[in-house]
């Protein structure tokens, strides 16, 4: 059996540690973008008047309706 020279073990580490760092920054990024489009939508939503909708279809094909309801005093209330 060969032994493993300290460099070979080294090497590894510093890749498995650089690969993990990646991954980390990704999912910060993924996590900063996905806050700042939930924030737009938050405005985007507070904006429309009440009976108004809201579509967000992302690139991956999934989507978000919303539908904004009618201030309690305009007739469409339901109970």
């Amino acid at each position: 059996m060969e032994d493993i020279s300290l460099g070979w073990v080294v090497a590894a580490v510093v890749v498995n540690l650089t690969g993990l760092a990646g991954l980390w920054i990704r999912a910060l990024w993924r996590a900063k973008a996905e806050k700042a489009r939930g924030d737009a939508l938050i405005a985007i939503a507070e904006a429309l008047p009440g009976g108004g909708r809201l579509r967000d279809q992302r690139a991956d094909g999934s989507c978000i309706t919303l539908t904004v309801p009618s201030p309690a005093g305009q007739g469409g209330h339901r109970g």
